[in-house]
């Protein structure tokens, strides 16, 4: 969904359902009642939420809700795939590091049971009830038509890794790539697409930059190229945060996040049409 096509009821409808099945008969108490919902405009509802945008350009709104047994559960509105394609989900914001010594521990597990419970319980009542989730996102992906222009006419289909720790973005893209003839294995670290690569090679890596624990993207790379058997692999690096890459010689392309479709597609297509010379 585009940004310019979200509407202040829509927005309100969102907030409605998290704290109807986040909070029950207590759901009136907890609606944030310093966000103006009677005449306020798109813009002024947001600016009630937390802009989230640290880096780069993607865009995200959080707005901290709660539930009954847990006040840290977030609403977030955002950009996440694509560029201007925004959906609503729920941040379950529990992802503390609690060891399985702690005498909390078995109660921590049933506090983060509870909130993915609520999470898919909220994001199935917004589904039935128009509120765009990501799910219709990926939906929207399998649906759209392929311009023939972009669709990958070698055989057999070459096959791409997708390395991004962020489930949902290498969800969307492997979806996008299979539609247009690629065959697209999906990893959520560099080191285990480093095992995958030496069983069999891709004829092309798209890696994002930062992946939390494990190598980085750059450093990934960095490992191809010092292998004589895998640096001639493709590798597109692809990120939220904007880059100086004076020093990235190593790349063979460089892509901003959140994609765009055609962008995405082009920079795929000639990398790979590159590797079959």
């Amino acid at each position: 969904m585009k940004l310019e096509t979200v509407d202040v009821s829509l927005i309100k409808r969102a907030v409605s359902t998290f704290l109807e099945v986040a909070w029950g008969d207590l759901a009136q108490a907890h609606w944030p009642k310093s966000m103006n919902f009677s005449d306020g405009t798109r813009d002024e509802v947001l600016s009630g939420f937390v802009d989230e945008k640290k880096r780069g350009c993607m865009r995200k709104f959080s707005l901290r809700l709660g539930n009954r047994r847990y006040p840290f559960m977030k609403m977030v509105f955002q950009e996440l795939l694509f560029r201007d394609c925004f959906f609503f989900s729920v941040d379950t914001h529990d992802e503390l590091d609690i060891k399985d010594t702690n005498p909390d521990y078995q109660e921590w597990l049933a506090i983060k049971s509870y909130n993915m419970r609520l999470k898919n319980e909220v994001e199935e009542v917004w589904r039935n009830s128009d509120v765009p989730t990501l799910n219709d996102l990926l939906a929207r992906v399998d649906d759209d038509d392929v311009p023939e222009r972009q669709m990958c006419m070698i055989d057999p289909h070459p096959l791409i890794y997708v390395v991004d720790d962020e489930k949902s973005i290498a969800e969307g893209v492997k979806r996008t790539l299979i539609k247009r003839n690629y065959d697209v294995v999906v990893f959520h670290c560099a080191e285990e697409a480093m095992t995958a690569i030496h069983e069999k090679k891709p004829n092309l890596i798209v890696s994002d930059l930062e992946m939390g624990e494990g190598a980085s993207g750059l450093e990934f790379c960095e490992k191809l190229r010092a292998d004589r058997d895998l640096a001639d692999i493709s590798f597109i690096l692809a990120t939220a945060a904007g880059l100086d890459l004076s020093n990235f010689e190593i790349l063979d392309g460089f892509i901003v996040k959140p994609y765009e479709v055609e962008v995405l597609c082009a920079f795929v297509s000639s990398n790979i049409a590159a590797s079959h010379k």
